[in-house]
């Protein structure tokens, strides 16, 4: 009983301390979008990749929907394939979920706030080829560019702890209409920080209904 206590002890630690690692590319081309998602963990050994090749905007009669393809791939095989819609439907729905998901944010911002923090950004890169076909009109809009990611940047340091320092470029095309990007960023967490986070979010809930329930009784 003593061993088998101390084996459950042994591998709770292990799987407290277990980093996981994602990384999240996204390239467009033009009017082609790339992208791919991989969490991984115990070097690779656990491997879960989201990868969207297809991303394009169609006109119907409710309004404009968004057509993806996603496929899943683990350990290195590909588990799923899916082509789907995003419908204007399913827009307002998550609107209004975003919508209570802030109403609640105060009481959880403190948690949220902490657990953040705990996650390391390793790498994050940034790089834009842009041009109109004017001189004028690309140099303006080549600063207007630069003043958005910094901007984009300045928030997500404040929000995840950075580890290096951001690569960022935007390179401006005189003669010709174009647009190229890609963003890399590779972000480390240990799962204790996920499962601390979730006992917090799940106390403080139970706290705020058993406060409810007090005041609901106290009116009756």
């Amino acid at each position: 009983m003593g061993w088998f206590l101390f084996s459950l002890f042994l591998l709770l630690l292990v799987i407290i301390f277990t980093p996981v690692h994602i990384s999240v590319i996204y390239g467009r081309v033009e009017a082609n979008d790339h992208l791919v998602v991989e969490l991984t963990a115990w070097f690779r050994l656990i491997r879960r990749k989201y990868e969207i090749p297809i991303l394009a905007i169609k006109p119907t009669e409710k309004g404009p929907e968004m057509m993806y393809k996603m496929e899943t791939v683990q350990q290195k095989r590909k588990t799923k394939e899916e082509v789907d819609d995003v419908t204007h439907r399913q827009v307002q729905t998550w609107y209004h979920r975003y919508q209570s998901l802030l109403k609640r944010f105060r009481d959880v911002q403190p948690v949220m706030k902490h657990f953040f923090k705990r996650i390391r950004c390793t790498k994050l890169e940034w790089h834009t080829t842009m041009g109109t076909g004017q001189a004028d009109e690309t140099g303006a809009l080549t600063g207007i560019i630069w003043s958005i990611k910094s901007m984009i940047v300045g928030v997500v340091s404040h929000t995840l702890s950075f580890r290096t320092m951001p690569r960022m470029s935007v390179q401006p095309v005189w003669n010709q209409p174009l647009l190229r990007t890609q963003i890399q960023c590779n972000l480390r967490l240990y799962v204790g920080d996920a499962l601390l986070a979730g006992i917090k979010l799940l106390l403080r809930t139970q706290l705020k209904r058993g406060r409810k329930w007090q005041t609901a009784a106290g009116k009756a």
